[in-house]
């Protein structure tokens, strides 16, 4: 889908105004999701934003792509980095005296290529300008990520017939990729998070969700090896052990994070009743939330909640716990803002917030839930409709 033209000339307006307000002349963005974020494309290319005037888009490959997908007038080849001061001078008018880049991902290569071409040049990070810009969603993205919930649900609807039809972690998270493939997941999940690969999530069952591991969430998984040490392994899946499916969902690029727990037969009393007390944090975070809250204040929320259960010591992670209970979603896995300890962002409406209250219980599994909602006037509005309650296989 081309994606309209006034919802980019919205996103660059936004852009300026923020370039404007930070005293810059404009913003030269490298980085794939910003370049489709602001301009409607995803080719190799660099998009120079000015302050004021039109964006203009320089290309490496593919210029006849760019020129189909992108709502962008100025779109013109770029042959190299030395090639970029003429064309931003040629194109809007002037050489910037300071220009923003993406600091957080940019590598050193690139950054010394940027110095070498714009000396005199003030090189000032706006990487934290262009995620408060993309961390409230318009209309349209709130649709895409509607869409992809619906993917997350007819997914999930599946999965029991998948467990029965696998033998091991590895065979279960197969099928669910064949199927999220059938149905248009473009089989990536973009984060902002250095140095971690993109992957769909994780599934992994009984005591393997509650192995440690270098992700920055609350879960690890066993993985195939010490190469890739996370989410689904050749273990089997056995009975009477909770089933963690943990996989995103996309559509247009835009990202539904959820999460169940499936059985094959009863768990036991401590899983039942963790797996309740995530399921009333959730409840009670998307019932309270409202534009204006902190993201903080909902995190102490979920730590009183959790602690009344008698559940703190294991809560989002162990041994070491991770210090969210929430992230954005967007584009992006983990998009702003992240409902974490100490946080003091306020809540807008038209964030988009993934909910993910785990409990681990290390030697034995994990219980939790997971859900995409969009930040309302009262409250946050669920996207995704399958059932919170664990399904029996």
């Amino acid at each position: 889908m081309i994606i309209r033209a006034d919802e980019i000339a919205a996103r660059i307006k936004s852009l300026q105004k923020a370039l404007s307000e930070a005293r810059t002349d404009g913003a030269l963005l490298v980085e794939r999701t910003d370049i489709y974020y602001f301009s409607g494309t995803d080719q190799n290319a660099h998009l120079y934003v000015p302050a004021e005037g039109e964006a203009v888009l320089m290309v490496r490959k593919s210029l006849d792509r760019a020129r189909k997908d992108s709502p962008l007038s100025n779109i013109f080849p770029l042959a190299g980095f030395s090639q970029l001061p003429a064309l931003i001078k040629e194109k809007s008018g002037r050489m910037p005296a300071r220009m923003g880049l993406e600091f957080d991902i940019l590598p050193v290569m690139f950054y010394r290529n940027y110095e070498k071409n714009f000396p005199g040049a003030d090189l000032m990070d706006v990487s934290q300008i262009l995620r408060r810009i993309r961390m409230v969603k318009s209309d349209y993205e709130i649709s895409c990520i509607a869409m992809a919930s619906e993917l997350a649900d007819l997914m999930l609807n599946e999965v029991p017939k998948f467990i029965h039809e696998s033998r091991t972690e590895n065979d279960l998270a197969a099928r669910v990729e064949y199927f999220y493939r059938l149905h248009g997941h473009s089989g990536i999940i973009p984060t902002r998070t250095f140095p971690y690969p993109s992957l769909y999530g994780q599934i992994m069952s009984g005591p393997r969700a509650a192995e440690p591991s270098s992700s920055s969430g609350p879960l690890g998984g066993r993985g195939l090896g010490p190469f890739f040490s996370a989410s689904a392994s050749m273990s089997d899946i056995g009975p009477g052990e909770p089933i963690i499916v943990d996989y995103a969902a996309t559509y247009e690029g835009y990202i539904s994070d959820q999460t169940r727990i499936f059985s094959i037969g009863p768990l036991g009393d401590k899983f039942l009743r963790a797996q309740d007390a995530v399921r009333r944090i959730q409840d009670r975070l998307a019932a309270e939330a409202r534009p204006g809250m902190l993201t903080g204040e909902l995190y102490a929320l979920a730590l009183k909640i959790v602690d009344e259960a008698g559940f703190s010591a294991t809560f989002m992670g162990h041994p070491e716990p991770a210090p969210f209970v929430g992230h954005g979603v967007g584009l992006e896995l983990d998009d702003w803002p992240v409902i974490a300890k100490g946080g003091r962002e306020p809540l807008r409406e038209g964030m988009v917030i993934a909910l993910e209250p785990k409990i681990v219980f290390p030697g034995e599994g994990v219980a939790g839930i997971e859900n995409t909602f969009v930040v309302t006037e009262t409250g946050l509005k669920k996207l995704n409709r399958y059932p919170d309650e664990i399904t029996y296989c």
